[in-house]
């Protein structure tokens, strides 16, 4: 259809037109036609349809023929059907309309009645006079007066008057225009109302189609009629459903036949197919087809021929070429299989031809669409191929036969004659059946071209499969190297893609096209391929399973070796790395534990297999070899150089599955992409982009890098590799363990393994190159050691612990004659031999030994215990070795065999001291103890109160403790003072007889007893009892005892809330007379809160320190403050008492409210 805004194109296919009669002024017409014939299609027209149908913009054109009453109506032909009619006349005159123009105006009307026809049109042509400008008009006109004669309500407005444009040019425009768009409005409007009548008719013709009598090439003709008018209007799109229709009317019937009972109708595409010419996609109609379906005589091939061609000239109209195409391939597979369901006879090889024809020829008007060339160049491909196998023309066919002849000029013959373009599909198709040389030149020609196209397009699966027949073409050529270049590409997009069958049936021609072309390298290695695929039959697997030991013993006998991908016969699984017990040192096995699936049917010999160990130089220098099989990497984007994170020991793994590991996709490679502002001159924003930083990386050509011809990796030259010999495989899961030993340090990684199958087929993978499988190799030095006895126990000061000084070899050899030499910090002491003394400096010779070889020396340790009261005693030895550049520093922690505390008791003025000993060490020991002694200095002496036949006493690390206790007896002249004391007591292990000294120095500070605090309860006035809830006296009595120069003291009850309740003051200051030791009393009120024992409330007395109001210099408060006393200076006498407390008393009356 051409919208509004297309311009009217050439209607080269078109040949009808809308036809409009013309009566009247016949001459009068004939002067104005060519003006109006060229003013018609210069502009669209809109028609609005019925039955809710879309509004179109439409271009018309018209036929114009002299009115023929005979000739006026034709119900079923729209072609030849008149559409509208128009009376012309230039009658001016009044009289003369009356006395001869109406007679002939109303029998042109009465005819037009007589045929029920109600499109029409009448024109009046006035020629403008400017003559009779000026005067006056008259009241009616010829116009008026055939309106008033003629005209109803409906059809006032086909009555037209117009200025003839001849005449007067300028004073017509308007009245011209008007008058062409009045007629394209009739002609729209006219065939609105024929097209649904006809429309309705072609239904009902339609539904009649299950009858006996019921024509379809009639019906065809019918339908087309429709498909005809709407090309005249140009709306292409609606035409071609019509055609459409039919098509799926006509399948339809078809399909129908195979199942029901076949029309009559049908029997007429069942006829001897005779020609199978070319399909001619022109606009124009073929009518020589179109006049055979008229007259029944039609074929199957030219029915389609026909049916196709028109199709194609309404998508060209559309300019849709790219459906033509696709259109071509739909229609010649539906009319192979048609004729195969119809049976129609023809000579062998004529469908082809047609088929072929039909590619080519659409080829040619689609040479822009790319897209589609490539499917009909496959099947002109497949097409001549058969014309080829049927006429003998293929290479390695024998010379054709004389049916082979025969049918060569029958098919020629069926094409048609030849045209007068040499270039044209049918002269190129006849050249080919006639030479083999022509033939095998057009069908490479096709099939290359055919897969150029499809490689440009992206699908490279059809290319592969072209190239799998030119491979096939190429052998029977005997070209196989040219064949084995398409079978190769071919087998790496099947391998890629997973097309497992598809791949093995590629490796069987492969293997062929090696034997054919002697090359055994490729042979042998194929040969293992396909008895590895898992696809193929156990027959054909053991058959080339026995054809590569065959080719082995027999071919590559005086060749190296042959290398090929492990994958191609083998599956990694895992890999593990097992140190020695020592770990990655050197001169100490290392084993590679590889698990591997072997897809042979059978057991082959492993003469040898090694993994490359690439040291930390080589690391930076190489790159995983790339490979599509075999690419398999951890990362997400690969990259040159190794980062120093590679090759960090620490990121190294032991154990991998290569079952985790996915191969990486390019797609899904991050794209780099950043943001940019880009700023004006004057600073503001002009614009924001997005860019991607890696563009060439994104924008790559996918068949480029991915479908390159794979290198397999080469084995390398390591300095170090694992190895294993003499290796049995079996079929499935193998576990294979390879070994080393490591004779320098460094960073290895594991590299690219290698299987030697029977000493000439090495299988190599470099898989394990993008994995983290790696360890580190170092040197194991000398150690030295020194370690305890019994490593559970702690080491105890003052005692003697058995130690042993360790000497491990590592990977060196110790030499004759080397000495450790050993110095203990203050206080330790060390011993080598049994009878030799304690000292603080040691050397000890050490015996010469192999590598790995461990000596122990006994030592003996003490530390001496010091006088002091510590949990913890550090001490330090430090080792000087021949083989360690700075001395070894080896810290010890002693803890003390048990600590002291004491206290100083007191009663009223008598003093006491009590020690208490107590174990500490972690381990059980039991230390026997005697002769405890308490020294003091000065005039102080000690009375010893412990007893004399309890024998001697144990303290235990279980918690078994040790008490003592003395009396402090001191002068009473003498003032005291400040006191040292020191404790000492003789201990040993209960299993030994040497006994060592304890000592626990300590210092008296204090000690005199100053004031004694007596307290008293009494009950109230009244009471004989304490009771709880009464008020009692408690009295408080402070005794001054020794003499002092504290006389100012504060007193507080502390008492319990919860059982005393103090009424008034709690606190007060008492001033003590230092002449005299007469006691401060003090009266207090308490209620006991509850009845039972009580202890009496507890008294605090603390030195009073008035503030300093007279001399401000002195250092000195300016407010009260208080100072305790030190432990021993205030006895409670009554700390201990407790007194009895009552229960409330009953109450004796009960008052009672009524």
């Amino acid at each position: 259809m051409k919208g509004v805004d297309s311009p009217p194109t050439s209607k080269e296919g078109m040949t009808n037109k809308p036809i409009v009669t013309c009566a009247g002024d016949w001459n009068l017409f004939c002067s104005l036609e060519a003006p109006l014939v060229a003013a018609i299609p210069q502009d669209s027209c809109e028609w609005r349809r019925s039955f809710g149908r879309i509004t179109k913009f439409v271009y018309l054109e018209a036929s114009f023929v002299k009115y023929n009453k005979d000739k006026v109506h034709s119900e079923l032909n729209l072609l030849k059907r008149p559409i509208l009619h128009i009376y012309w006349t230039d009658c001016v005159d009044i009289e003369y309309y009356k006395t001869t123009l109406r007679e002939d105006i109303e029998g042109w009307f009465k005819q037009l009645e007589k045929n029920n026809i109600t499109d029409w049109m009448i024109v009046l042509v006035e020629t403008y006079d400017i003559r009779k400008t000026n005067k006056l008009l008259p009241r009616t006109t010829v116009l008026d007066k055939i309106k008033g004669d003629f005209a109803v309500k409906q059809t006032e407005d086909r009555f037209i008057s117009v200025i003839n444009p001849i005449k007067s040019e300028a004073r017509s425009a308007e009245s011209w225009r008007a008058l062409v768009a009045k007629l394209r409005h009739l002609v729209l409007v006219s065939y609105n109302k024929t097209l649904n009548k006809f429309e309705e008719y072609m239904r009902e013709q339609r539904e009649k189609r299950n009858d006996p009598e019921w024509d379809f090439c009639k019906y065809f003709i019918l339908q087309e009629q429709l498909a005809f008018v709407l090309e005249m209007l140009g709306l292409y799109e609606e035409a071609l459903v019509q055609y459409d229709e039919l098509d799926a009317l006509f399948s339809q019937f078809v399909l129908n036949s195979n199942i029901t009972e076949s029309p009559k109708w049908l029997d007429t595409f069942k006829q001897q197919i005779t020609s199978w010419q070319a399909i001619r996609l022109i606009p124009t109609v073929p009518l020589h087809l179109r006049e055979l379906i008229i007259k029944r005589k039609a074929s199957l091939l030219d029915f389609r021929s026909y049916l196709f061609q028109r199709q194609s000239a309404m998508l060209l109209l559309t300019e849709k070429p790219e459906e033509v195409a696709s259109r071509c391939i739909s229609t010649v597979h539906n009319t192979l299989v048609e004729l195969s369901l119809l049976g129609a006879p023809s000579i062998e090889g004529a469908a082809a031809s047609w088929a072929h024809l039909a590619c080519v020829e659409t080829l040619r008007v689609c040479e822009a669409c790319t897209d589609m060339q490539a499917p009909l160049l496959h099947n002109a491909k497949d097409k001549l191929h058969e014309l080829g196998k049927l006429c003998g023309l293929l290479p390695g066919s024998p010379e054709p036969t004389s049916e082979q002849l025969h049918l060569v000029v029958m098919l020629s013959a069926g094409m048609g004659d030849t045209e007068t373009n040499n270039k044209s599909p049918t002269v190129r198709l006849k050249e080919a059946l006639c030479s083999s040389t022509a033939f095998q030149q057009y069908y490479l020609e096709l099939a290359e071209l055919a897969m150029g196209t499809y490689k440009h397009i992206g699908r490279l699966r059809f290319a592969r499969q072209i190239g799998r027949d030119l491979a096939a073409f190429y052998s029977e050529l005997g070209e196989t190297s040219k064949a084995v270049v398409f079978l190769v590409d071919a087998l790496r997009s099947y391998e890629e893609q997973g097309w497992n069958e598809l791949a093995a049936q590629t490796r069987l021609e492969l293997v062929a096209a090696a034997k054919k072309m002697n090359d055994y390298d490729r042979y042998t290695t194929l040969s293992a391929r396909i008895a590895s695929t898992v696809e193929l039959e156990i027959l054909v697997r053991n058959f080339y399973f026995e054809e590569m030991i065959k080719s082995i013993k027999q071919n590559l006998t005086e060749k190296e070796s042959v290398q090929t991908e492990l994958n191609d016969c083998f599956h990694l699984i895992a890999t593990s790395l097992l140190p020695s017990e020592r770990g990655y040192i050197t001169d100490s096995k290392v084993q590679c534990r590889v698990v591997i699936e072997s897809f042979l049917p059978r057991d082959v010999v492993c003469t040898r297999g090694s993994i490359c160990l690439d040291s930390e130089s080589q690391i930076d220098k190489k790159t995983p070899v790339k490979n599509n099989k075999t690419d398999v990497s951890v990362g997400t984007q690969a990259s040159p150089k190794k980062s120093s994170d590679d090759i960090d020991p620490s990121n190294f793994v032991t154990s991998i599955r290569l079952d985790e590991l996915k191969p990486k996709n390019p797609l899904l490679d991050p794209m780099h992409i950043t943001s940019k502002l880009h700023y004006k001159e004057d600073k503001s924003l002009q614009k924001a982009t997005i860019e991607c930083q890696n563009p060439k990386m994104i924008l790559k050509r996918s068949d480029s890098g991915k479908y390159r011809k794979p290198v397999p990796p080469a084995r390398p030259n390591c300095e170090m590799c694992l190895f294993c010999d003499n290796i049995t495989i079996k079929p499935g899961v193998n576990e294979i363990i390879f070994e080393c030993l490591p004779k320098k340090c460094g960073i290895f990684r594991v590299g690219v393994m290698c299987l030697s199958v029977e000493g000439k087929i090495e299988f190599i993978s470099d898989v394990l190159l993008s994995t983290k499988l790696g360890f580190e190799v170092v040197t194991q030095g000398v150690t030295v050691y020194l370690n305890k006895v019994e490593p559970k126990k702690d080491l105890v000061a003052g005692l003697e612990h058995d130690m042993e000084l360790v000497v491990t070899n590592g990977s060196s050899r110790l030499q004759e004659n080397t000495t450790i030499h050993l110095r203990a910090s203050t206080g330790l002491h060390l011993r080598y031999g049994v009878n030799s003394l304690l000292s603080r400096e040691l050397t000890i010779p050490v015996d010469a030994s192999e590598p790995f070889h461990t000596t122990k020396i006994p030592l003996r340790l003490f530390a001496v215990l010091m006088p002091k009261r510590e949990k913890n005693i550090e001490h330090t030895v430090w080792l000087t070795c021949p083989w360690l550049d700075s001395v070894m520093e080896v810290p010890l922690h002693f803890s003390p065999p048990m600590i002291s505390a004491w206290k100083l008791l007191t009663s009223n003025t008598r003093k006491f001291v009590h020690i208490t000993l107590k174990s500490t060490v972690g381990h059980l020991v039991q230390l026997v103890l005697s002769e405890p002694k308490l020294e003091c200095d000065g005039n102080t002496t000690v009375s010893d109160l412990n007893p004399k036949a309890s024998g001697n006493l144990k303290v235990s690390s279980d918690g078994t403790t040790a008490s003592f206790m003395w009396e402090l007896l001191k002068d009473p002249l003498v003032k005291a003072g400040p006191m040292k004391a020191t404790f000492t007591v003789q201990y040993r292990l209960e299993n030994e007889d040497i006994s060592r000294t304890f000592t626990c120095p300590f210092d008296v500070q204090d000690c005199t007893t100053l004031f004694v605090i007596r307290t008293k309860l009494e009950p109230g006035k009244g009471s004989d009892f304490c009771r709880a809830s009464q008020v009692c006296c408690l009295h408080l009595s402070v005794q001054r005892v020794n003499e002092t120069e504290y006389t100012s003291l504060m007193y507080e009850v502390l008492a319990d809330q919860t059982t005393w309740a103090v009424l008034g003051r709690t606190a007060g200051v008492i001033t003590m007379d230092s002449s005299t030791g007469e006691p401060q009393n003090v009266t207090l009120d308490v209620m006991p809160l509850v009845a039972g024992y009580l202890p009496l409330p507890t008294v605090r007395l603390s030195k009073y320190i008035a503030a300093n109001t007279k001399d401000l210099k002195k250092d000195i408060s300016t407010h009260p403050r208080l100072e305790p006393f030190s432990p021993g200076q205030v006895y409670h006498a009554g700390k201990t008492k407790q007194v009895h407390v009552l229960a409330p008393a009953p109450k004796e009356h009960l008052d009672i409210t009524v």
